[in-house]
């Protein structure tokens, strides 16, 4: 558990942008992700959409039903 927690922290921009796919980044309100992260995440990765959500870092679980609203959206427009 300590590796994976480790290779989460670090610089991971390079992987960020090395795809060109279209992405959806959904982010809490009360999430760990600082507002001028994911501002500066949808700025260098061009075609990324960005839906904040009402709750914390681990919406799939705390507002599920929210966070598969956001997907479907998502899909659907791709």
């Amino acid at each position: 558990m300590y590796d994976s927690e480790e290779q989460v922290h670090g610089d991971h921009w390079s992987d960020w942008t090395a795809s060109t796919c279209t992405a959806l980044l959904i982010h809490g309100t009360k999430g760990i992700i600082p507002p001028e992260q994911v501002r500066a995440m949808v700025e260098r990765r061009p075609g990324t959409v960005s839906t904040e959500l009402d709750g914390d870092h681990m919406l799939p679980t705390t507002a599920p039903d929210a966070f598969a609203t956001a997907v479907r959206t998502f899909l659907a427009t791709i």
